[in-house]
């Protein structure tokens, strides 16, 4: 290994940083924005139906919504329906006349990113008992930690697409740099190709099966017991519409992959061959719009951002098996010991160019999907997503050791990559596992933790905004006006908070502090839904001086 490689190496090790920081872009799941009823409402009058409006739009299957009285018994008149025109809107009839009492509400609904969440909250009939009306904090839950069968089979179709793509860029643009032409499939290549088709089909197909299960929420065995769930999820969902394109894809490449090997024309095959990895990349792009992508704000951009993420982590990983197995036995490249040197070393300075590219590609999806979802160094401690994300970054600082080694190792120009490919390879495919993970968690935008922020005004004063717990419901807000010196400022009458949901048009309210105490003025209130907000902070002074400013916080929902 010469100090090319150690260059080699070190790159390969700042592209995992992308993948190791973003996994997959990703968005909260679906969450109540408001609902009639309201959550606690007091009615003086039975409603004619439950209508629940969400912060995105929601899969066109497997919702509901249950209404019982307080005995247990389903007061629907209807099942629930997504309104024509309302695709974030779920509603359900109920019984007319209604007798005084208290109702629940039990709700169950897909994401437009495929994941399902479910929650209950209640209102009552008539006086008694009942709270008072909020839209404020429903129970909302959804799943955390994703199932194990999940987790597999989603690493499988991640790993097996990747290697696949990485064996024909191999084949196809970098073997040629050493073999000096356009060299025929070895039989170790077409062995290699086909054990991850096989995997890569396997997977794919199981795919189906499960989600259908997890969506319905009847799992593996509800999913073979009642077969139509696979056709309605096939028939109107956004998975079961990319899943049809995925096949066609897949049907595609074996029977390109049947035809290449046996093409004579070189040009043919490479054209074959050429095609094969595109439709490979195709399919990368098609899961781009099934997935947290397709509920984010920015939709176009984010499954942009997705496939350039995805497309270059797995030709990495796959160009780096492709040198571990396929690159040290290669045939086609020269027998004699110098100029099989020379050969090998040619095809790593070709793959080191192509990385250039890919690290451009990876550091800044990762960056766009980092600013996006990990809004504090809170969350990335005390969520369960930003701890899985700590485990892959533990991965990086091995990655690091790895490079630094090979590093070292490089300095001597004589050894090839040897077991130092093997090892970052197999760092590589233990941070595809997470990443499957990552893949159907919340992200740590769910839970951005207490907030603290600090402007500082045109006259040298500094404003500190507290709000805590920073999520849906009351709220403890604390503002601090301090001078250039850090001292508390005097003469304050009033400050006054005006907060605007930035997601959706929900009017503004207002939260009045009144003057007493320069080190900190204190009010506790609600906030009524989670995402971004435009906190717009208002102070009038004993000298009638007016200070302004506007905060963006963004609140969680749990």
């Amino acid at each position: 290994m010469n100090k090319k490689i150690g260059f080699f190496s070190a790159w390969l090790t700042v592209m995992l940083i992308g993948l190791l920081l973003v996994p997959g872009l990703a968005s909260a799941h679906a969450y109540i924005v408001k609902s009639t009823p309201a959550e606690n409402a007091v009615l003086a009058e039975p409603p004619a139906k439950a209508d629940i409006y969400f912060n995105e739009p929601l899969q066109k299957a497997f919702h509901s919504i249950k209404v019982t009285d307080s005995s247990g018994k389903t007061v629907n008149l209807s099942e629930s329906r997504i309104p024509e025109g309302e695709s974030s809107v779920l509603e359900a009839d109920l019984q007319p006349d209604l007798p005084k009492g208290v109702y629940a509400v039990q709700w169950k609904a897909v994401s437009a990113d495929g994941h399902p969440v479910e929650g209950t909250f209640s209102f009552q009939i008539g006086e008694g008992s009942g709270g008072s009306s909020s839209n404020g904090s429903h129970s909302v839950t959804s799943a955390g930690w994703p199932g194990a069968d999940l987790i597999i089979i989603r690493w499988l179709f991640y790993t097996s697409l990747a290697f696949l793509a990485g064996i024909y860029c191999f084949q196809l643009y970098l073997l040629p740099a050493g073999s000096g032409s356009r060299p025929a499939w070895s039989t170790r290549s077409i062995k290699l190709m086909w054990i991850n088709i096989v995997v890569l089909t396997a997977s794919f197909l199981l795919s189906l099966p499960q989600q259908t299960g997890i969506d319905a929420g009847v799992g593996w065995s509800g999913v073979w017991s009642e077969p139509s769930l696979l056709l309605k999820m096939l028939r109107i969902t956004n998975f079961g519409e990319v899943w049809l394109v995925q096949l066609l894809l897949l049907v595609l490449i074996i029977a390109l992959a049947i035809a290449v090997p046996k093409i004579k024309d070189k040009d043919n095959t490479y054209i074959a061959g050429t095609v094969a990895f595109l439709l490979m990349l195709i399919m990368l792009l098609a899961k781009s719009f099934i997935g947290h992508p397709a509920a984010s704000e920015h939709k176009a951009v984010g499954i942009a951002m997705d496939f350039l993420h995805l497309g270059a982590a797995s030709l990495w990983l796959g160009c780096l098996l492709a040198f571990a197995v396929l690159l040290p036995k290669e045939t086609s490249l020269p027998a004699e010991p110098a100029q099989r040197k020379k050969s090998y070393f040619a095809i790593i300075r070709r793959f080191s160019l192509w990385g250039t590219g890919f690290v451009v590609l990876i550091l800044i999806s990762g960056v766009y999907g980092s600013l996006q979802y990990v809004p504090t160094w809170y969350s990335l401690f005390h969520t369960p997503y930003g701890k899985v994300l700590l485990a892959k970054c533990a991965l990086l600082l091995i990655m690091l050791l790895l490079a630094a080694w090979n590093m070292l190792r490089g300095r001597q120009e004589k050894r090839n990559l040897g077991a130092g490919v093997w090892l970052e390879l197999t760092a590589g495919v233990l941070a595809l596992v997470l990443a499957a993970a990552l893949t159907n968690m919340p992200t740590a935008m769910a839970s951005p933790g207490p907030l603290h922020v600090t402007q500082t005004l045109e006259n040298k004063n500094a404003i500190s905004l507290d709000i805590s717990p920073n999520i849906t419901g009351v709220n403890e807000f604390e503002v601090k006006v301090q001078d250039s010196k850090g001292q508390p400022v005097q003469g304050i009458e009033q400050i006054k908070l005006t907060l605007t949901s930035l997601d959706m048009d929900m009017g503004k309210y207002e939260i009045v502090m009144l003057g007493g105490k320069a080190e900190g003025y204190k009010a506790k209130d609600l906030i009524s839904m989670a995402g971004k907000w435009n906190v717009h902070v208002h102070m009038l002074t004993d000298k009638l001086e007016t200070w302004d400013t506007d905060i963006v916080i963004h609140v969680g929902n749990h």
